[in-house]
């Protein structure tokens, strides 16, 4: 499996019993050397090239990344290069069509990075640039079927109440404006995709 942005920690950690191998990779050296839970850790450019033989692994995981990449295209035709004939690629990434991420991209990265880490808890070093090239259901599908991916479950998610940390009124006021809104617009997306298999 390939943890693609791993980082210092991984979401992962809770299913590592199921996990036989679980390479990350990332940018960030000193982070992703800080990663006790990767087996093997590069460092690499998500946009490029990956460092590994076409059709090394079974699942692809990106936990929100693709906000953040500058070529999501290149990415996941690397992924699509790297995964076996019919793995998956499972991505969790903000989701622009919600109306209050869409607000909050227009916000200085410093306040961005000011309410990351007084909501959720994110140490200003993890809070990078966000690009938005693929954050919408329809944009993100789109350019992983594009890739040579096939959809198998795309999931708009409710996570804006993480934003207000132990804050339980902000929290319930998030949650409540979540789920006035239609489906679509919720604030994160779950995806799984399946690598097609080559014809013939």
């Amino acid at each position: 499996m390939l943890e693609a942005g791993c980082g210092r920690t991984t979401r992962l950690s809770g299913y590592r019993d199921r996990i036989d191998r679980l390479v990350g990779v990332d940018l960030d050296e000193p982070g992703g050397r800080m990663n006790e839970e990767v087996d093997e850790f590069l460092v690499a450019d998500l946009c490029g090239p990956l460092p590994f033989a076409d059709g090394t692994f079974d699942l692809v995981y990106s936990n929100f990344v693709v906000e953040h990449l500058e070529r999501p295209a290149g990415a996941f035709a690397e992924w699509h290069r790297v995964l076996r004939p019919g793995g998956s690629a499972v991505v969790v990434t903000s989701n622009r069509s919600n109306p209050l991420m869409a607000a909050a991209r227009l916000l200085p990265q410093r306040l961005r990075t000011a309410v990351k880490g007084r909501g959720p808890g994110a140490e200003s070093r993890d809070v990078f640039p966000a690009r938005y090239r693929a954050n919408t259901p329809s944009a993100l599908t789109a350019q992983l079927v594009r890739a040579g991916f096939q959809p198998v479950r795309v999931v708009p998610v409710a996570t804006l109440h993480r934003y207000a940390g132990e804050r339980r009124a902000a929290a319930a006021l998030l949650r409540g404006i979540e789920r006035a809104l239609p489906a679509r617009l919720r604030s994160t997306i779950v995806a799984w995709y399946r690598r097609d298999a080559p014809a013939g």
